[in-house]
């Protein structure tokens, strides 16, 4: 019984949680935000510069 119940309940949880992200792209800036989103509300985000990465690019793509 609460094997079933507890299915359920995922099932339910799983169905109203999405994760979202959007790319800050400016002239100061340029991150990916995350965010966590349970039934429309975002419950967690979290924003990562982007910017070490696009330098590591450069790197790899100017190396002889």
């Amino acid at each position: 019984m609460f094997a079933s119940l507890e299915a359920a309940a995922i099932k339910l949880i799983k169905h109203k949680f999405s994760i979202k992200t959007e790319i800050i792209d400016t002239d100061t800036e340029l991150s990916l935000c995350v965010y966590s989103v349970y039934d429309g509300i975002t419950v967690h985000s979290h924003t990562q510069d982007l910017t070490p990465l696009v330098e590591s690019f450069r790197k790899r793509l100017h190396k002889p």
